[in-house]
């Protein structure tokens, strides 16, 4: 497809790239929306997988987002584009897919990939909103200052707040010089309010924030740490778990027949204390253990923060006309696969919370299967708000269809990639673009540059729902394969296509 005529259809046609366009249902444009005057209240988590109960994840003590998603509606099948924060972030805030934002790391600011493109927030400013920025929304405190009424507000400091804590941060940094982030142990937990750490900070200067957006309608979004490392909470939430019964993964090896760069190496964790250093030497079961239960403490501190934005909306008389959106930036391995953290195109990177929660809808507490990706989120909540969307390109597909009908048939794919190499050194630089579909994760390794195809991966969800073992060379799914390759086909490029061009 041409690139006029691919940024055509998005802007007027009404489906964003081909993933979009290859959907079962496209949302048809109306010409003209009368504005609503919806509040929003967007709620980012850091390195949250959908380890919720409201997700089934029965041993997990969230009470508050459960609360949510009985209120609202939770997608079982969301899909970040990149499981990395800022080109998450960057894909979500800007309605683009990576090869579109050109963000593949945690180095550039949307404003300067993209500096005429009106990103999520501007766009609700333009319209009126008072819009907030409270924590982490871009990853870069400093991206598009002009998007926000106000400057942003970060809380600065620590990480960790007891003296153990912070004197290992100095032992770290003797140890190891060179590390360009220092931290500590990769765990705490003080016998200490929640405002002793950031996330409850956070939480207090939001709340007060909320108190003073009465006089318009506004776009406030809060944008917490955890439960991203170091695991640090306050006690009161590690008690919640007993040690004795967290799980080790049922699947801690490297599936099989993958290529050898389908996964990394755990990188992010190996720069705290007490993690093997040395590329490829596991994690220790009492250590695994320990980093377990730090993140389902996280979880469930984090969990105590969305309930008092929850109740400060009740108590402003705020709930019945403010929409909320829980959304996670990218997934994270708990040790599955013999690794953690994300990085990689597997399930547990890719796939994200999102509950929305519209004032009056009528399939409150309900759960959708249909396939959504971050992408969609910015022409769902302009749809929901009223507004047309902005003329310029946007690849995601507003999903307001499924808040009334959450058994719709919706998209056929949903998709994500992820570079292997080094971003400057293009020749080399490899691109994995994953594939969502029903009932497989079809991935495709190409040289960047060229697009060349080197390596495949498929695996069945219908029989392999861990994606253990690599199918691809597998004759029975030669047909399924054939398929698969012409919806991946316009969405794994390469470095030649349109989506590779600089959009702005």
């Amino acid at each position: 497809m041409k690139r006029r005529e691919f940024i055509k259809r998005v802007v007027i046609g009404g489906a964003g790239t081909a993933a979009a366009a290859s959907a079962l249902y496209v949302l048809p444009r109306e010409k003209t929306r009368k504005k609503n005057n919806y509040n929003v209240l967007f709620i980012i988590a850091d390195d949250l997988k959908p380890q919720l109960g409201c997700y089934g994840e029965t041993q997990m003590v969230t009470p508050h987002i459960d609360r949510l998603a009985s209120q609202g509606m939770v997608f079982e099948r969301s899909y970040c584009q990149q499981a990395l924060c800022a080109p998450s972030r960057a894909s979500l805030l800007t309605g683009l897919r990576p090869d579109s934002t050109g963000i593949y790391d945690l180095n550039n600011p949307v404003q300067d990939k993209l500096p005429n493109h009106i990103t999520l927030p501007a766009y609700f400013k333009q319209n009126g909103y008072e819009t907030v920025s409270i924590g982490k929304i871009f990853h870069h405190h400093n991206d598009s200052p002009g998007a926000w009424s106000k400057p942003p507000y970060f809380i600065k400091g620590a990480e960790y707040v007891t003296a153990e804590g912070l004197r290992l941060v100095d032992e770290n940094r003797k140890l190891n010089p060179t590390l360009k982030w220092a931290f500590g142990a990769p765990f705490e937990m003080a016998d200490a309010p929640d405002n002793m750490y950031k996330d409850g900070k956070l939480t207090d200067y939001a709340l007060k924030e909320m108190a003073g957006l009465k006089e318009k309608p506004f776009f406030l979004c809060v944008g917490y740490q955890k439960p991203h490392l170091p695991f640090v909470a306050p006690k009161k939430y590690w008690d919640l778990y007993d040690p004795a019964k967290i799980k080790l993964p049922a699947n801690p090896f490297p599936p099989a027949k993958a290529p050898s760069y389908s996964l990394l190496d755990s990188q992010e964790l190996r720069s705290f204390l007490g993690i093997p250093k040395e590329p490829g030497r596991p994690v220790p079961d009492d250590m695994a253990r320990r980093l377990i239960h730090g993140y389902y403490a996280c979880v469930s501190f984090l969990d105590a923060q969305v309930g008092r934005l929850m109740h400060q909306l009740e108590t402003l008389h705020l709930k019945e006309n403010t929409i909320v959106v829980f959304w996670g930036d990218n997934g994270w391995k708990l040790g599955t696969h013999g690794s953690w953290c994300k990085h990689s195109n597997f399930e547990d990177d890719t796939r994200v919370p999102l509950i929305v929660s519209v004032p009056g809808m009528k399939t409150a507490g309900k759960h959708t299967n249909a396939l959504v990706e971050s992408v969609d989120i910015y022409p769902t909540l302009c749809e929901l708000c009223g507004l047309d969307l902005p003329a310029q390109p946007i690849e995601g597909t507003g999903f307001v269809p499924l808040l009334d009908n959450p058994n719709l048939e919706w998209k056929k794919a949903a998709f994500s990639q992820y570079p292997r190499g080094y971003l400057d050194k293009i020749d080399s630089l490899l691109m994995g673009y994953a594939m969502r579909t029903n009932q497989y994760r079809y991935v495709e390794w190409r040289k960047f540059k060229t697009g060349q195809l080197l390596e495949r991966e498929l695996y069945d969800h219908q029989t392999d729902p861990g994606e253990n073992v690599n199918v691809i060379a597998d004759p029975k799914y030669a047909a399924a394969i054939k398929e698969l390759e012409q919806v991946m086909k316009p969405n794994a490029s390469g470095g030649k296509k349109p989506f590779r061009e600089k959009v702005s």
